[in-house]
Order: C-alpha cells, then sequence, then structure tokens
C-alpha cells in the first residue's frame, strides 16, 4: 500500500451516483476553534479517513492510516516529535507535514523510508474555517473555486458558528436547502417570532415553472445556481377543502407590504460542491453560508457561517460577539435545526430505496432539477469507497 496516487483527471458523474459526495473539491474539515496547538483532530470527509494537526499554528492533514498494515493512526496515536506521527503496531513513522516515511525502529535502513509516503491532503485555513482538498488533482483548483463568490474578500468578515452531525446523505440537504418551498416547515419556528417577522408558507410559481426563474453561472471561477424569489410569488395564506371540511394555513405572523418586499429581496445560491448562500439573511447587512459535506452515506457535516462587510477591526469583533450570543441561537437552534429535523425525515422515510425512487416532482421542483442538472456536468469526479473517481 502507498499513500502516493496517481494525478488525476477531471472525469464528473452523475449527481444520483455521488453517494459519497464529488472528488476533487474543497470541502470544510473543522472549524478553526476545533483544533489547537500539536492537537491531532480525526475527520471523515467522503469516506476518507483524515488526521489533522496543527503545527507551529499551521494546519496539516494526512490519511488516518499506516502504510505497512493499515492501522488507523487516532485508534491509539503516538507523537514524540511535533512534526510526526507514529504508528502503534509497528511504529513506523512518518512526517505529518508531507506524510514521508521517515524512520522504522525494526529496520532503520529499509528501502521504503524515504520512498514511500502517506496521501498528504491539501488544506487551507481561512476565515475561521478549514478546508481540506479531497481529491488528487494536480495542480490542485484554488479554493475560491469551490467557495460562493465574495466568501474570500479581504473586506469581508465571516464569522463560523455550526458545525454539527446530520444523519442523512447529503445531497437530501442540499436538494432541500436550494428549495424554496421548504420554507413551509419553519412556520411555527421560535426564530420568525423574536423577530416578529412575517414569512410565507409557500413559494408559488408566476411564470409557470421555476426553470426561468433560475441564473446558471457556469464560468471560470465557482460554478452554481441563482434564484430570483422577485419573480415569484410568496403564499402567507392557503385554504384548501377535504370531504366537506375547510382547512387553512397560514404565517403564524400576518403579512404587511414590507413582507412580500423583504421576501423577494432575497438572493438564494448554490454553489458546487454543496454550499448554500442567503443574501441578505438573517437581517439586512448579513449574509448566511452553509455547507453540506459528505462523511458516508447516510451522514454529513452541516456548517454555518455568516457574514457582512466591513474592515473596521472593532467593527469585526463586535459582529463575532453578536454573532455567536444572537444569531448562533436564533439562526441555528431557532431555524436551521429544523432543517435537519426534516432531512433525518426524509431520509428514513427512503431507508433502502434507490435516491430519487420515491419521488413524485412538481412544477415546483425546478430549482432543485437545475441544481441536480448542474452539479452533474460541472463536478470533477464522483467520489467512491476507496478515494478513486467513479
Amino acid at each position: 500500500m502507498d499513500g502516493d496516487r496517481p494525478q488525476g483527471q477531471i472525469n464528473p458523474g452523475r449527481y444520483e451516483d455521488a453517494v459519497l459526495g464529488f472528488r476533487n473539491h474543497w470541502y470544510p474539515a473543522m472549524l478553526s476553534t476545533d483544533i489547537g496547538e500539536e492537537q491531532l483532530v480525526p475527520i471523515t470527509l467522503l469516506g476518507e479517513n483524515l488526521l489533522f494537526k496543527r503545527i507551529d499554528g499551521v494546519v496539516y492533514a494526512i490519511a488516518d492510516q499506516c502504510l505497512h498494515r493499515g492501522f488507523k493512526f487516532s485508534a491509539r496515536p503516538e507523537c514524540y516529535t511535533k512534526n510526526t506521527i507514529t504508528c502503534w503496531l509497528h511504529a513506523f513513522t512518518y512526517n505529518f507535514k508531507n506524510g514521508e516515511l521517515i524512520a522504522i525502529p525494526s529496520a532503520p535502513d529499509s528501502r521504503l523510508i524515504g520512498n514511500r509516503r502517506l496521501h498528504s491532503y491539501p488544506v487551507q485555513e481561512v476565515n475561521g474555517m478549514v478546508f481540506a482538498f479531497v481529491g488528487d488533482l494536480v495542480p490542485v483548483p484554488p479554493l475560491s473555486d469551490d467557495v460562493p463568490p465574495g466568501f474570500l474578500d479581504a473586506d469581508w468578515c465571516v464569522v463560523p458558528a455550526v458545525n454539527v452531525s446530520s444523519a442523512c446523505n447529503w445531497r437530501l440537504a442540499a436538494d432541500s436547502g436550494f428549495d424554496p418551498n421548504h420554507i413551509f416547515i419553519h412556520k411555527d419556528d421560535h426564530f420568525l417570532k423574536a423577530l416578529d417577522r412575517p414569512f410565507p408558507i409557500a413559494n408559488r410559481l408566476v411564470g409557470g415553472d421555476t426553470f426561468h426563474e433560475i441564473t446558471e453561472i457556469t464560468g471560470p471561477g465557482p460554478k452554481g445556481l441563482v434564484d430570483a424569489l422577485g419573480k415569484s410569488e410568496p403564499v402567507f395564506e392557503f385554504e384548501f377543502e377535504c370531504e366537506g371540511e375547510r382547512g387553512r394555513m397560514a404565517s403564524r405572523i400576518p403579512p404587511n407590504e414590507m413582507a412580500y418586499m423583504a421576501y423577494g429581496s432575497i438572493q438564494g445560491s448554490i454553489w458546487l460542491p454543496g454550499v448554500l448562500k442567503v443574501d441578505p439573511w438573517p437581517i439586512l447587512g448579513m449574509v448566511h453560508y452553509e455547507w453540506y459535506v459528505p462523511t458516508d452515506e447516510k451522514s454529513h457535516r452541516y456548517f454555518i457561517a455568516w457574514g457582512r462587510k466591513t474592515v473596521d477591526p472593532v467593527e469585526r469583533a463586535a459582529f463575532r460577539d453578536e454573532v455567536m450570543t444572537k444569531w448562533k441561537h436564533l439562526g441555528f437552534d431557532e431555524f436551521n435545526k429544523t432543517d435537519l429535523e426534516a432531512n433525518l425525515a426524509v431520509e428514513v422515510g427512503t431507508d433502502g430505496l434507490p435516491y430519487k425512487s420515491a419521488e413524485n416532482l412538481f412544477e415546483g421542483d425546478g430549482y432543485t432539477l437545475v441544481w441536480r442538472r448542474l452539479a452533474s456536468k460541472f463536478n470533477r469526479g464522483v467520489q467512491v469507497r476507496g478515494g478513486a473517481k467513479a
């Protein structure tokens, strides 16, 4: 077994086959606050086991598996210097920064020393998040191609606040996140009551189908879709009849004229490999980001960060405090946590069924279909077990 992998090629695959996500992309692995100096943190991304360590302030990542017999380092990690990792089973020792095998106590002159190395994952730490590139492309595409436009701008202050596990396949979360009609599940969320915000229960078509509302961004840089809620009609109340009875569903807070304008000003977008941007949200001047990062076939990591434009150090510090003391609770605990509940119910409800087989799509599912089509066309490869491209 050898950690040196052949240089990969871009080979897009079908969305329905991407159970473990898309290979050769950058993904957030953790928040910067999740890893301290010389701390070892094991993370599973796209079915691959990675081991992270911060050395002199810089975060590195290697395959969490010894080349000799496949022992998982994190099961019983040993580090005799800050720059190395030693396998507990036979003491094979590696340079953590590049994965190179540097010592074997039982065979100090082995031909393997200096000629074998663990797979070393490119890592970038930015905006309080640690990103890892899972793949084998050389050269590695820039991180800027795998995050929403503006996310890396110097005048943009980003505060990541949420990193939790979600017990459903990442595609269920991505499909739902970009679908404006999932807003029905949020009608009872305390977030809306706390902000006294009228919020629609549905997003009604105006032009007959949602395909005409979506803009595809496929040029150089990030690949994604931008919605146009301003071209649709928010529904705050709906009545129906069945067997002589009338039913009514409605926003808990009655809408006013500003509610229609506010909803129409929101722009949602989704970007490869699976990150949603909502601007503005939760309030004017703020932007919401969320990532759906595949862990394995039935779970993913769910990250949330909020951003706003400012270069002033005092304003940045105040915004960080505002996010952690207010929006982390209201925005996640009292709003987005509902999405996790809904996605889990879909995962459980469709357990054992092939992806999409339980669906009966309707006219409003254009958002979902266009996202699946774009993702299938512009991904850099479908991940499969063993770390190879399908």
